[in-house]
């Protein structure tokens, strides 16, 4: 019951949905067509975060450290600035500035420099421009702090090489002097000592020049940015997509909106809900004619006709056991079409031979005559509570008008009164529907509004069952409630509703 209450919501703000979904859509197919087009070239560089970092508790931050610091070498003003030199640029270190952006790869060694500008030219030759001068910068650095180890490892070298040769000139100089061999062998034991230093300095050297030469290739250029060929921030299908659920989404919450804000009852299964009474009948608006009862030209069965024969056969099986014999239509409010359908249903109920008594007991705008088309003089229901005579069929034949069906009897309302509540509230009329119902098999009483008026509120007591009108799109859910209300404490039989349509187009019978 839920989903069928949301579905039957969204199906009535279907075009509120639509609209939405619709400005949505036109609004981000427009900002694609209207915003600036924006390039974005990508430059993938990699960082050795190692070299020459032994210590494990210190690469476990350095690799952090070292990226973070290229990253504010690649941002930094001298930076910019040679590379707008570099360029040809008559661009700022400032304005370059906003258009870099450096980001690093989790878990990995890799960084991209990502320019974004509406030139896709100078997009792609900033981004190359930036990794060309990061991989120079690191160069510098590292050919700049290796230079001295170097040096002082070849210093050692050769202070180490040049005491190794003299030694070994000492040596053949002892042997041809035949030399005691206790001085002998301490210079061999000495040489050998030195020829050991120098191996070591030797291997310190090598390890030295091949960290200068990893060390001055530590950061690579591993992919260079190609010319961007279609704008990163142009809208195509998929942005299009997501516009449309947005604008569906954004429909469907205004529909809600919309909903809850709107206390009119658009469906019969409102009511039902509303009230916890049955709707005995939904029916079309307009007025059933003859010709759509088929006693004139035997013309097939139109939707208003079958809503109100239905709706006669509810009314009639809804007490098997003791029919309803006086039963009092009305509504909420004015112009709910309560006096129409009084008048269509008596008609259903004439057309099955019945004998069906129409009273019209809104004494302060009747319209029964005029919808059936009776000349009713001065005489009517307020006339003859006024008058007060007693009920025969002589004083009745006064006020009772025989409509064009032969089994329907019409009293109508007669001339305005200045005192209908009193009128109504009278013994007079309580014997007059008792008459009423002994001379046909059903009385039906139009009466006012519930609301506004205390006129129902005394007629209703003396109906076996009361009937609410309820009209599509207009009576308001705070309306039926506080007729409800207003019958109940006049002790009222509210037997069920009767829900009006808009029209016949939709007309289906619940």
């Amino acid at each position: 019951m839920e989903l069928r209450h949301y579905l039957d919501i969204l199906r009535r703000r279907a075009t509120a949905i639509v609209i939405v979904a619709a400005l949505t859509v036109t609004v981000v197919a427009m900002a694609g067509l209207l915003i600036t087009p924006i390039y974005t070239a990508t430059a993938t560089v990699r960082v050795i975060q190692d070299v020459g970092v032994l210590d494990l508790g210190i690469r476990e931050s350095y690799g952090e450290r070292l990226m973070n610091t290229y990253s504010a070498v690649l941002t930094s003003w001298p930076v910019l600035e040679q590379a707008a030199e570099h360029l040809g640029s008559p661009l700022s270190a400032r304005q370059l500035y906003q258009k870099v952006k450096v980001e690093v790869i989790p878990d990995t060694e890799l960084m991209r420099i990502v320019v974004q500008d509406q030139d896709p030219v100078l997009a792609r030759d900033l981004a190359n421009t930036l990794a060309a001068l990061l991989v120079e910068h690191a160069q510098n650095i590292y050919a700049g702090s290796s230079k001295g180890v170097l040096q002082i490892v070849e210093e050692q070298l050769a202070g180490v090489e040049n005491g190794l040769e003299e030694d070994r000139q000492r040596l053949t100089t002892l042997l041809t002097s035949s030399a005691p061999s206790a001085e002998v062998e301490a210079l061999r034991s000495q040489i050998q000592f030195q020829e050991d230093a120098y191996d070591r300095l030797l291997g310190r050297y090598e390890l030295a020049r091949l960290n200068e030469a990893l060390r001055a290739n530590s950061i690579t250029i591993v992919e260079p940015a190609s010319l961007p060929r279609v704008p990163s921030n142009a809208l195509g299908m998929m942005e299009i997509g997501i516009g449309l659920v947005v604008g569906l989404s954004g429909g469907v919450g205004l529909a809600l909106v919309l909903e809850n804000l709107d206390t009119r009852i658009h469906s019969p299964q409102q009511v039902e809900r509303l009230t916890h009474v049955p709707v005995l009948g939904t029916v079309p608006r307009g007025l059933l004619s003859l010709d759509d009862l088929g006693h004139t030209n035997g013309t097939s069965s139109k939707p208003i006709e079958e809503a109100y024969r239905l709706l006669g056969i509810n009314l009639q099986t809804l007490r098997e056991d003791t029919p309803l014999k006086t039963i009092l239509i009305s509504s909420a409010i004015l112009k709910e079409g309560e006096s129409m359908t009084a008048v269509n249903l008596a008609q259903a109920l004439a057309e099955r031979g019945q004998t069906v008594f129409l009273v019209e007991s809104d004494l302060r705008r009747p319209t029964v005559a005029k919808i059936l088309d009776i000349e009713d003089g001065n005489s009517g229901l307020g006339s003859l509570l006024a008058e007060r005579p007693a009920l025969t069929r002589e004083s009745l034949s006064q006020v009772v008008y025989p409509a064009k069906q032969s089994s329907l009897f019409v009293i109508t309302g007669g001339p305005k009164m200045t005192n209908p509540t009193a009128l109504l509230a009278s013994p007079l009329m309580e014997k007059l529907l008792d008459y009423l119902s002994t001379q046909g098999q059903i009385t039906l009483l139009d009466a006012p509004p519930v609301l506004g008026a205390a006129d129902v509120s005394v007629l209703a007591p003396k109906v076996d069952g009361v009937i609410l009108v309820v009209r599509q799109a207009q009576t308001k859910r705070e309306q039926v409630l506080a007729a409800l209300k207003q019958l109940q404490a006049s002790r009222a039989q509210v037997i069920g509703t009767i829900f009006l349509k808009k029209s016949s187009k939709d007309w289906s019978y619940k």
